[in-house]
């Protein structure tokens, strides 16, 4: 597979889009008053929003949705896996085995995991001389490429056992449920604030969304790649908190600048379906030309996922489960000099810590056995790890000073991740380590349907926690792909 075929791969949407636009305009000239489904999906914002009245209450439904594929090339990595939302990791690393080694293949979410799913409100509820909507969001995350779900959880039973090192495994917050990426429901009080209840995103995920100078590249950045740094303040199933409720709101200024604010609780019970208790909260500020977000996060008893007992039979098929106290800062900032330039900057600290319970009994997580039916603390008592992320880049609009080049834009990103060796009464040297990651992409969006990208990364691994002799030093991958917005 050489580079040109990449090439031809980010040019098929454009000759999709002139298939497409071929078929508006023919329709459109046999019947001007009906635009056809064709024109419809191409041009209007929402394709698949209902507008209705529910009594006396306006109301709509929406579908939506995101389809994303690439073709990657990964030059250390072991076989792909289809379970995860997006199939290498590069800035995980890649241990020196019998079954790493360079691919190339089809990937889904290269730049998005592909997601389907519904939205909706209905307006005008009158309460204490005010109006409310009841709002919700249901949205699950699949993989176009087999159709199944994103299950994190069964890629690392996969892996378990004497299946160590089969495939391209993670831990995350997506596990096989149907609407794993969001599913809540709430009231919208417009400038009293949101009130929202479900499986709701993390602060920290969604200021990395924004604040990401690659676009939180589920494949090339690693934002988008590791939930840990990304959204979870440490442990990547906090990047999602099940089980919450969150409150948020926005002030408009005269300048019409914006102050936003949030907060949101996850409340733990039984072991078996809610995994530990914690809560975020973010301030922001917002201009035209400089954004600045911060935000808290503190976690207990948080459950991480992970492979049971590597070369152990009777691990085979389950998980191992470990157990962290953890709390977090995000530091983020953006600052427009011009039009056509965006500049991104933010930084991250987070601290592992021993959790609060020794040990919790859980038997089953996620559909999967958890391997001794127990889950540990990770750290004992008087023992912590910091860990760091500095990242900084820039966007850049072809458009503002190329009209010729609308929709083309490019980005460039260098992020540093830091761990720090685990203190305590005993230091672990083997646990201190460092990441170099650069980052770049190249995305042209046809239309409002359709956009393509190219990008690229590469990852340096130094430290004791990356030895060298069982450790590759550099992992990089570059790819092409298609993205569909609905």
């Amino acid at each position: 597979m050489t580079i040109a075929h990449f090439f031809k791969l980010a040019l098929l949407p454009l000759a999709i889009s002139q298939a497409f636009a071929a078929q508006a305009d023919q329709s459109s000239t046999t019947a001007q008053e009906s635009p056809s489904l064709v024109s419809r999906f191409m041009n209007d914002d929402n394709p698949f929003r209902i507008n209705f009245d529910l009594g006396d209450h306006p109301s709509y439904f929406q579908v939506y949705g995101l389809v994303d594929i690439g073709l990657t090339h990964i030059n250390h990595s072991l076989p792909e896996n289809y379970e995860l939302a997006n199939n290498f990791y590069p800035y995980s690393g890649a241990k020196k085995t019998d079954r790493t080694t360079s691919r190339t293949n089809w990937v889904n979410g290269g730049w998005q995991g592909s997601r389907l799913g519904f939205k909706g409100e209905v307006a005008k509820l009158q309460a204490w001389d005010h109006d409310f909507k009841f709002i919700y969001q249901f949205e699950a995350g699949f993989n176009t490429l087999d159709m199944k779900l994103h299950d994190a959880a069964q890629t690392l039973a996969d892996n378990s056992g004497t299946n160590a090192n089969s495939s391209v495994s993670a831990n995350s917050s997506m596990n096989g449920e149907l609407f794993t990426r969001q599913a809540w429901a709430g009231i919208d009080g417009g400038s009293l604030g949101k009130l929202t209840y479900g499986t709701q995103y993390n602060p920290f995920f969604e200021i990395t969304v924004t604040y990401d100078p690659n676009g939180k590249a589920d494949s090339f950045s690693p934002l988008g790649e590791s939930g840990t740094v990304g959204g979870g303040g440490g442990v990547s199933e906090n990047s999602r908190m099940k089980n919450s409720l969150k409150y948020a709101n926005t002030y408009e200024l005269v300048s019409h600048d914006k102050i936003n604010y949030a907060v949101i609780n996850q409340f733990g019970n039984s072991a078996g379906t809610s995994h530990g208790n914690g809560y975020t909260t973010q301030l922001g500020y917002e201009s035209s030309a400089f954004g600045v977000q911060v935000a808290y996060d503190r976690f207990f008893d948080s459950v991480k996922s992970g492979i049971a007992g590597a070369g152990n039979p009777l691990a085979n098929d389950t998980i191992a489960v470990s157990l962290y106290n953890t709390q977090a800062v995000l530091l983020t900032g953006r600052w427009m000099p011009t039009k056509d330039l965006k500049i991104i900057g933010g930084a991250e600290w987070y601290q592992l810590q021993p959790s609060s319970s020794r040990s919790i009994d859980y038997h089953n997580i996620y559909d999967q056995t958890v391997f001794g039916g127990v889950a540990n603390s990770a750290l004992k008592p008087g023992y912590k790890q910091d860990n760091y992320v500095y990242y900084l880049g820039a966007n850049f609009d072809f458009a503002q000073r190329v009209p010729a080049l609308a929709g083309l834009t490019t980005s460039i990103g260098y992020y540093l991740t830091k761990a720090d060796a685990i203190e305590g009464p005993t230091v672990s040297t083997n646990s201190q380590g460092k990441i170099d990651t650069w980052t770049a992409m190249l995305d042209y969006k046809l239309n409002k349907r359709f956009d393509t990208y190219l990008a690229y990364t590469t990852n340096h691994f130094s430290g004791d926690k990356y030895p060298s002799a069982s450790n590759y030093t550099n992992v990089t991958s570059y790819g092409a792909g298609l993205r569909m917005k609905f």
